[in-house]
């Protein structure tokens, strides 16, 4: 007899099926056929989260003024009045009038003057996001860091750390190069879907093309600043439709510095480039985040093309042409099934999800050669069985990652068949130990009174006999005596 499994069955995991077929599988799903020029990248998108491309995700490297970002996350969080003033303080210029070689490329800057005190908070974080104005980012630091741009800087980390960034640490707030301020791609992606997910201000900034500053001594009628990222410049050969902010990063060249803080003028390298930005089309949304794109050729000089662009616009065209939304399970599609223990006119029960999936995959990508993988709560049921009972879960793997998880839920109600419980009930105390010995003692009782029935009527018949004999005046009859002669 089947019995009933009370205790659910950790990790009863029954793979459906896995076929690879079709004219891409699953292990390439998500791979560029073009070269990528950036030592890091990481493409999500965020409609489904998706991770489209991951290449050196967790490689520590330097941000330059993508850095600005958090920068930016730290103050939207911490400012309460945009439209209050800010000080703009000497100790935030004095570092790039230093003999520090690692600025001698230029510092972008948005001409905000020292001591100029007609600057909001807001302006301030127009000029860090769309001029990448390194003198916005230590005025930001110095007034939201308490006059103190350590102490900011502080407040940077700590901020990383709480998003769950485990591969990054700043040292200032621009990004300016220095060995001690790096992230990866990926913790720079999980800073930046923080910002937009938790600020609506920060693409309302970031995704602005030009800003009024406001007037200083330089510019008494105010001026207009234009954001850094050619690919939304409508007249720039890198310009992609759709694309909007965030921030772009240069670094020409990296000085490291000699164990007692000197920089080291012959160890020198060539720097990189670093981009992130956010895109649409057709109800498609990504994020890229890259880092490591070479400033310059081998030889030293100026890159043809900005490789950085390059990489993000040859990505968008990747995936708005060849991605699309795909159903992979259907509503009420039955999955698995489940034994039922006296089931009505039924021995199973269909397990089913109870929604449609639909995920991003490449359009050549052939649906079967994702795994689904069911995992239930039960080996059997005894019925009754109601309809909707939550039994398992199904997991939807494509090249090793989960795509979802998804409920599984019993496809209908099974009533509990009645002649088979009785049935049941019936073999259950026949097959005890107690019912067989109360069977051979009943046979027993029987067998002894049939003896007993037989030898008792044996002997009532001779009675009856007797009294039949005197009843009639018949004497018993005598042995006659026989002489011997």
């Amino acid at each position: 007899m089947r019995k009933v499994k009370k205790i659910a069955l950790i990790l009863s995991i029954i793979l459906l099926y896995t076929v690879f077929a079709g004219s891409l599988s699953a292990s390439a799903a998500f791979k560029p056929k073009f070269t990528l020029h950036s030592e890091g990248v990481y493409m999500v998108n965020t409609d489904t989260d998706i991770v489209v491309v991951s290449k050196n995700a967790d490689k520590k490297m330097y941000p330059a003024s993508t850095t600005k970002i958090m920068t930016c996350l730290v103050a939207l969080e911490e400012v309460k009045d945009f439209n209050a003033y800010v000080y703009c303080p000497y100790a935030a210029y004095n570092e790039f009038s230093g003999s520090n070689p690692n600025f001698g490329g230029g510092v972008s800057n948005a001409d905000i003057q020292p001591l100029q005190n007609n600057l909001t908070y807001m302006d301030a974080l127009y000029a860090l996001m769309v001029r990448s104005a390194c003198e916005a980012a230590n005025i930001i630091a110095y007034n939201v860091g308490g006059e103190s741009i350590e102490n900011f800087v502080r407040m940077m980390n700590e901020k990383a750390a709480a998003i769950g960034c485990r591969n990054t640490h700043f040292s200032n707030p621009h990004g300016l190069f220095d060995e001690n301020n790096y992230t990866t791609p990926y913790d720079m992606y999980l800073i930046t879907k923080y910002a937009i997910d938790n600020y609506p201000r920060f693409m309302d900034i970031c995704d602005t093309y030009s800003y009024e500053m406001p007037p200083n001594e330089n510019n008494p009628d105010g001026y207009l600043i234009a954001h850094t990222n050619k690919m939304m410049q409508p007249t720039s050969e890198y310009y992609y439709e759709g694309v909007h902010g965030i921030k772009t990063g240069s670094i020409d060249r990296y000085y490291y510095k000699n164990e007692d803080g000197t920089f080291n003028y012959d160890n020198v390298e060539y720097g990189s480039r670093a981009l992130v930005t956010t895109a649409e089309k057709d109800g498609f949304h990504y994020i890229i985040v890259s880092m490591g794109a070479p400033y310059c050729n081998p030889d030293g000089t100026s890159t043809e093309t900005l490789l950085s662009f390059t990489d993000h616009i040859n990505l968008y065209d990747w995936a708005f042409n060849e991605f699309e939304y795909a159903l992979v399970i259907n509503k009420n599609e039955q999955i698995s099934q489940i034994e039922v223990d006296k089931g009505k006119n039924a021995d199973k029960v269909g397990l089913i999800v109870t929604e449609n999936f639909y995920t991003l995959l490449p359009k050549s990508l052939d649906t079967s050669t994702i795994q689904k993988i069911c995992t239930k709560n039960a080996e059997e049921l005894e019925a009754p069985v109601e309809k909707g009972a939550e039994m398992g879960m199904l997991e939807l793997r494509l090249n090793g990652e989960t795509l979802t998880k998804m409920k599984l839920v019993t496809e209908k109600h099974i009533d509990l068949d009645m002649a088979e419980y009785y049935k049941e009930k019936i073999m259950n105390v026949i097959e005890t130990p107690q019912f067989v010995a109360i069977v051979i003692l009943l046979v027993v009782l029987i067998i002894l009174f049939i003896i007993t029935s037989s030898i008792r009527n044996s002997h009532n018949r001779r009675v009856a006999e007797m009294q039949r004999r005197r009843k009639i005046g018949m004497a018993p009859q005598k042995k006659k005596n026989i002489r011997r002669r």
